[in-house]
């Protein structure tokens, strides 16, 4: 008797992991709850490349209350307009830049070049061709960069900072 619940619960435990497996998104629910929306499909390289109207991006234009640290400089020419948290002690800031959306390292190497020349020290660099460009750096904060393609012309810089 004790072994049939046993086994049972086991199936449920796998049909429920397995469920969850195909869910995706961020551990942290950041992006689950922006307001940017994922691109449409788009059946050319162009179009790609431009991505969505900002006017379907969301509200770009929003000031957030949350404020970053004062040293913790951000990438030149960067809007900040979504700010998330605290969580504990992690902030997410959202920028938006104007930049060539084929060339997310540029921006990143940018956002972390600016850190790097305030003290902090780079940790590791990736990214996933075409679609992110990531950096991790330690020093008065810990800070992990990510930059994708927003909308036409622009990008989106997510500092995570603890």
């Amino acid at each position: 008797m004790i072994i049939k619940r046993l086994l049972v619960m086991a199936g449920v435990t796998v049909a429920a992991v397995s469920s969850l497996a195909g869910c995706g998104g961020s551990s942290d629910g950041a992006d689950a709850k922006s307001p940017v929306s994922a691109a449409p499909e788009a059946t050319s390289p162009a179009a790609v490349a431009n991505g969505i109207p900002c006017s379907a991006a969301g509200d770009l234009t929003a000031t957030p209350d949350l404020k970053p640290p004062a040293d913790l400089p951000m990438v030149p020419g960067g809007q900040i307009y979504l700010a998330k948290g605290p969580f504990g002690k992690t902030e997410l800031f959202f920028l938006w830049k104007d930049a060539d959306p084929t060339d997310l390292n540029a921006v990143r190497d940018e956002a972390a070049d600016t850190l790097a020349k305030a003290g902090y020290k780079v940790e590791r660099k990736d990214q996933e061709e075409g679609s992110e460009a990531e950096a991790h750096l330690s020093g008065p904060h810990d800070v992990a960069i990510q930059v994708i393609q927003l909308c036409e012309g622009k990008v989106r810089v997510k500092y995570n900072v603890s």
